[in-house]
């Protein structure tokens, strides 16, 4: 597994950042296709990406891709564009629970077949940026054996947002995140 002390997140959409991506020292340089590409961007960040995975390595980073969440309905043209030569990893955005783990690797296993790529080789992150995907970090975390990581999005969480903390049956407590 690769060290992850530090993580560098680039736009995939920013050809002057994707150019200046092999000289960050950082282990792990992820290329955005999420929150920082406006959706009319998208197509084009896709293509950026895919034709820069083995460049932006290049300087001996591990290189990762944001994908966009299920929710989205862009999840399956961001994974036909990125899962190629070059690709470390994926990093799921606002994953809620393990079902979107469990499609993630299907997913995965299936463009590495056809691309004849290993197969298990891409690892996944997920991105815990929810109520739900707090409750659900757990199932959702060893619901892969592709799963290396999870990320807390610490700004996303709001004072108002409430976590349950018992289980079914059980008096109902909750904790502020």
């Amino acid at each position: 597994m690769p060290v992850m002390r530090s993580v560098f997140y680039v736009p995939g959409n920013n050809d002057k950042m994707i150019a200046k991506a092999p000289t960050t020292p950082a282990d792990i340089i992820t290329l955005d296709l999420e929150d920082s590409v406006p959706p009319a961007e998208k197509p084009r960040a896709r293509e950026m990406v895919r034709e820069n995975l083995k460049f932006a390595g290049s300087g001996g980073s591990t290189i990762y891709v944001r994908i966009n969440n299920w929710e989205t309905l862009m999840t399956n043209d961001d994974l036909e564009a990125i899962v190629h030569e070059g690709l470390s990893g994926v990093c799921l955005a606002k994953c809620g629970g393990p079902d979107h783990v469990q499609r993630l690797e299907w997913k995965l296993e299936e463009l590495e077949r056809r691309r004849k790529l290993p197969v298990g080789g891409i690892a996944i992150q997920l991105l815990i940026e929810t109520a739900k995907g707090v409750i659900h970090a757990y199932p959702s975390a060893i619901a892969s054996k592709r799963v290396n990581s999870l990320i807390f999005g610490a700004v996303d969480y709001t004072k108002d947002m409430r976590v349950k903390l018992t289980s079914e049956g059980e008096e109902q407590r909750y904790a502020r995140c």
